[in-house]
């Protein structure tokens, strides 16, 4: 009996000097803002490109983040680009915490669309999809869909 008390004591000596010893974590403070990228589909896009103010600070990593370090608030232009998907560009008041979130459709995503509409006989939607979907990539098989669309408009 005697030395489970001695053993009791001494584990709770132990567990008050851990607790004692253990040091608070700092607050951290936020320097950078951050910038998401996404497809329609809800998909990261890895590899875009940041441009703010006409100069690239980086490429997205492959959950379609970018972190960019931020010390006052500012006025600036961003621009998203990827190869195969329209460019976005907005204005936005920059400052550290700050999230831009970003939607970029791909030419394939627009000439998808662009059948849909064909099918559904909305022929004006279909022919601005594929314009959009030529207009980032011209592709022979987009070409010949947008003449469908274009024969099918003057029945």
């Amino acid at each position: 009996m005697k030395r489970h008390r001695i053993f009791l004591k001494i584990l709770t000596a132990l567990f008050s000097l851990c607790l004692l010893s253990c040091a608070s974590t700092p607050e951290k403070k936020i320097d950078s803002m951050y910038v998401m990228v996404y497809d329609y589909a809800s998909s990261e896009l890895m590899n875009a490109s940041v441009i703010i103010d006409g100069k690239e600070i980086g490429k997205t990593d492959i959950y379609g983040r970018l972190m960019y370090p931020c010390e006052k608030e500012k006025e600036t232009t961003i621009c998203v680009k990827k190869d195969g998907y329209e460019s976005v560009e907005t204005k936005a008041a920059i400052k550290p915490g700050t999230v831009l979130y970003f939607k970029m459709g791909s030419g394939s995503y627009y000439a998808e669309r662009a059948e849909k509409f064909l099918d559904e006989n909305n022929l004006p939607g279909a022919l601005r999809m594929i314009d959009k979907a030529l207009g980032i990539e011209d592709k022979k098989d987009w070409q010949y869909l947008r003449k469908i669309i274009i024969r099918e408009k003057k029945k």
